[in-house]
């Protein structure tokens, strides 16, 4: 979609679910990103929405923000390889990864010892984990991916 009609798009919808107040609710943000095309189940987009949980009202600018974060990373064509990693240690498909969703891809691959296997698990989570929640969102998957290959 060119960019000029979705950011009219994304305008118009804002207007309408806001009904002439400054914010739209978290359920309006869902309905505006949906709208636009964004799928909801995206590790991406459950992420970016599990990063703002406690917020309960979106103002314009910041809705503009989050879509433009959501639709440069989901559409971006090299994160495919990412996402098809993350799909296959989410084990349970809920959009995130668990210390279980872990252990069950370590031990196939059947490359560390039940005792190390604890202690690399303990240790994604200590610093991959930022929200410190107990599981894996995408944007973390991805920090830890990035900060594996670098």
């Amino acid at each position: 979609m060119d960019s000029v009609v979705s950011s009219l798009l994304l305008k118009e919808g804002f207007k309408r679910l806001a009904k002439g107040e400054q914010t739209i609710s978290t359920c309006s943000l869902k309905q505006l990103l949906k709208a636009n095309l964004l799928s909801l189940s995206h590790p991406f987009v459950v992420a970016t929405l599990d990063g703002v949980k406690d917020k309960t009202q979106f103002s314009y600018p910041e809705v503009q923000d989050i879509y433009r974060k959501i639709k440069d990373n989901v559409s971006d064509a090299s994160t495919e390889e990412h996402l098809q990693l993350f799909r296959q240690y989410d084990r349970n498909h809920d959009g995130f990864i668990s210390k279980e969703d872990l252990r069950l891809c370590l031990r196939e691959d059947d490359y560390y010892e039940d005792d190390e296997m604890d202690v690399v698990i303990d240790l994604v989570m200590k610093f991959g984990d930022l929200n410190a929640d107990g599981r894996l969102n995408y944007i973390e998957f991805l920090n830890c991916v990035k900060d594996a290959v670098m």
